[in-house]
């Protein structure tokens, strides 16, 4: 071999050793590529880092539209809170009206019934003093007669007195409202006024009142003892 073909392949083996260097052989004859590479990676991470700012930032107008929805939710919140309110004071309301109206009855009715209980208590002492009544009628129908008689200047101050008495007996009576019932003689007879004690044949309409035999009172509008009369059959 001559020198020029020992030159050929020292070249060709200095070629060949230079494209096949490893990946680990780093060439310090060409800085700009290990720099680019770097500015490279610097370059990603700066992207990356923007997305994800990017993504953490919300929009200004999703912002209020998620605090109009939470406004709206806390809204009706409160309007559900006001509306139970709203009825629970209606129930009350109306639970006091019902109280109210309830209590105005038994007051009502508590005094109707103690007003019922005295006026039957009195009416009890009513017909009692009746008949102390009747028995001054007796009295001053027989003064009446023995006014007629030889003794008539003896007795009279006697009826005078039992008259004035009965007088009296009469005005209280009548300031309680106990007041005598019409004169029946000539009216029909009526039940609810009237107590037949005897009855006679002709001599008029059937059930005509012929007689009064004891007279009969009311108290407040409401018959407290009826009239005891004859009537015809």
């Amino acid at each position: 071999m001559d020198m020029k073909d020992k030159d050929l392949v020292t070249e060709g083996s200095e070629k060949e050793g230079y494209f096949r260097k490893g990946p680990c052989d780093r060439d310090e004859g060409h800085p700009h590529e290990e720099s680019r590479v770097v500015d490279d990676d610097c370059h990603h991470e700066g992207v990356d880092s923007e997305k994800e700012a990017c993504a953490t930032e919300k929009d200004p107008l999703a912002k209020l539209r998620d605090a109009f929805d939470e406004l709206n939710e806390r809204l009706e919140a409160v309007v559900l809170e006001r509306d139970e309110w709203k009825s629970r004071a209606e129930d009350n309301w109306n639970s006091y009206l019902r109280a109210r109206a309830d209590m105005e009855n038994y007051k009502k009715r508590t005094e109707r019934d103690i007003h019922l209980r005295i006026n039957r208590g009195k009416s009890g002492l009513f017909v009692a003093l009746l008949e102390v009544l009747d028995n001054f009628d007796r009295l001053l129908s027989v003064g009446e007669q023995s006014l007629k008689s030889d003794e008539g200047a003896a007795v009279a101050p006697f009826v005078d007195g039992a008259a004035l008495i009965k007088r009296q007996l009469l005005a209280v009576l009548a300031k309680e409202g106990v007041e005598p019932l019409d004169d029946p003689v000539g009216q029909i007879f009526d039940p609810n006024y009237h107590e037949a004690l005897f009855a006679q044949e002709g001599g008029g309409e059937h059930g005509t009142i012929v007689e009064e035999i004891q007279k009969g009172y009311a108290y407040q509008a409401e018959v407290l003892r009826p009239s005891k009369v004859k009537v015809i059959k």
